[in-house]
């Protein structure tokens, strides 16, 4: 039930105490609204700062955490609040000192999480640039200089790891140490762990950062170690980083040696407080072809994934990607039909778009709905049917509950998160080819009789035919898999 606006002891504005207790009662309601993970992402260190002419003033730590909450949930908060003053506020966010000190100090503890399903803590401060004007950033020539967050768009599937690495080029070796990225091919593991790289060199000029994929820090071992007297320089080359990024560390598999030294790299820096960014197509615990000392240690920190972007967020791609390549689209429907018809990747995304603006350009055309459909006509939909994947499942149910994947792959019991579970553990029997245990190793590796358990919950209440939301649910969400690809 909303109240009035409380206007202090005389008529003024709300004093401390009934803000924060105008603001803790509105998080109460925000927690119905989103997903447990964001609010304690985005809300845990937040102070209110307060209320005058019509307006909440939210006080948050750093920019980054102020522009994310003004662009993607402050119509959210506005209803919270909304709820608790029995008005309309309009809601500000600036970023406060206050709230930045709540950001250095620890999350209290809330029982040990399991790695692979830790949830961020709160933001560091962002720091400013410390490059002098004119100065252009360093780039070392590993690095693509298209590879930078200004060029990466965000959506449902990639939010927390953006989030993290942001923070990480803020403040390497702060908050979030190791980071574990993981995700198939082409979502975007490379773009992202490249764009920290740029940032932190952008904002920290005098770290030493360095970005390799597995198969270089293969190839620069086999060379230390065919010519021994260059092995020490090898060591110098990689240990002596504040930043440490390696790409593609599932390709460790069956390396033993070369598992043996990445495992004491890992550790030389760990233990000199430097920051590391590892890239998987995996989550560590299916790295089963590897040492578990190594993916005991890639659990370690926090463990984020990418998932396939949405409609959504594949349209707002494509659109980026024209803006920065400038190329000229007569009919935004173009772009549109080509997200809907190229689901599996980002980079057969692009590569969709440029095929259609280069059929356009030998033709002497502008870009048209009717010049994509025949510039694709060879490759759409054969190129791009491709069965439904669990993951497919799950980025789907979390979309339809508000809750993110890791909720369906964790170990929380709540009734919503078990509901959402159990539909798609069934969908993901229904839609797939994949065993009772593969869902269950796809789902926190859940034995094969948990999962059977939760798809015999669903089906039985599907065939008793009384929940009629539950059947027009789950019929929406196969329509969405099977036509979405």
């Amino acid at each position: 039930m909303g109240r009035c606006i409380p206007r202090g002891r005389a008529g003024g504005a709300p004093t401390d105490d009934e803000l924060t207790r105008i603001w803790d009662e509105a998080k109460k309601h925000l927690r119905g609204r989103i997903n447990d993970a964001a609010f304690q992402f985005w809300f845990d260190r937040t102070v209110p700062l307060g209320l005058d002419d019509g307006a909440f003033v939210i006080g948050v730590p750093n920019d980054f955490a102020r522009e994310w909450i003004e662009r993607r949930l402050a119509k959210q908060v506005a209803e919270a609040l909304a709820e608790v003053l029995g008005d309309t506020v309009e809601v500000r966010v600036v970023v406060d000192a206050r709230a930045a000190e709540l950001a250095d100090k620890p999350a209290p503890e809330a029982g040990v999480p399991e790695p692979a399903e830790q949830t961020p803590p709160a933001l560091p401060k962002r720091r400013p640039s410390r490059r002098g004007p004119g100065r252009p950033p360093r780039v070392p020539g590993d690095l693509n200089p298209r590879y930078v967050f200004d060029r990466f768009v965000t959506g449902p599937n990639n939010e927390y790891a953006t989030a993290v690495a942001h923070s990480v080029a803020d403040a390497p070796a702060g908050a979030y140490n190791p980071v574990f990225i993981y995700a198939d091919t082409g979502l975007g593991k490379t773009h992202l762990t490249q764009a920290i790289a740029h940032a932190a060199l952008d904002q920290h000029p005098d770290l030493q950062v360095r970005y390799v994929t597995c198969e270089r820090f293969t190839d620069d071992f086999i060379n230390a170690v065919t010519d021994k007297g260059r092995i020490e320089g090898f060591k110098q080359t990689y240990r002596d980083n504040d930043v440490l990024i390696v790409d593609d560390v599932q390709f460790l598999a069956e390396k033993q040696q070369t598992q043996v030294e990445f495992f004491h790299t890992f550790n030389a820096l760990y233990e000199a407080g430097k920051q590391i960014v590892i890239t998987s197509d995996r989550p560590p615990r299916e790295l089963e072809e590897l040492e578990e000392r190594l993916r005991s240690r890639f659990g370690q920190g926090v463990v984020v994934d990418i998932g396939r972007p949405d409609l959504e967020t594949r349209i707002a791609i494509l659109r980026k990607q024209v803006k920065w390549e400038g190329y000229e689209i007569a009919e935004p429907e173009a772009l549109e039909w080509i997200a809907q018809k190229v689901t599996t990747n980002i980079r057969e995304l692009y590569g969709a778009l440029t095929r259609v603006v280069g059929f356009a350009s030998i033709h002497g055309t502008e870009v048209t709905l009717e010049i994509t459909r025949e510039a694709l006509k060879d490759i759409v939909p054969k190129a791009y049917q491709h069965p439904v994947t669990i993951e497919m499942v799950q980025a789907e149910v979390a979309r339809q509950f508000g809750m993110h994947v890791n909720d369906l792959r964790g170990n929380r019991r709540t009734q919503d998160v078990a509901y959402a579970r159990h539909i798609a553990m069934y969908l993901s029997r229904e839609l797939t080819e994949a065993s009772l245990p593969q869902i269950g190793t796809r789902f926190g590796g859940r034995h094969h009789t948990t999962v059977m358990h939760g798809i015999d919950k669903i089906d039985r209440q599907l065939k008793d035919g009384h929940d009629t939301q539950l059947q027009d649910l789950v019929a929406l969400i196969g329509a969405r898999l099977k036509t979405a690809h």
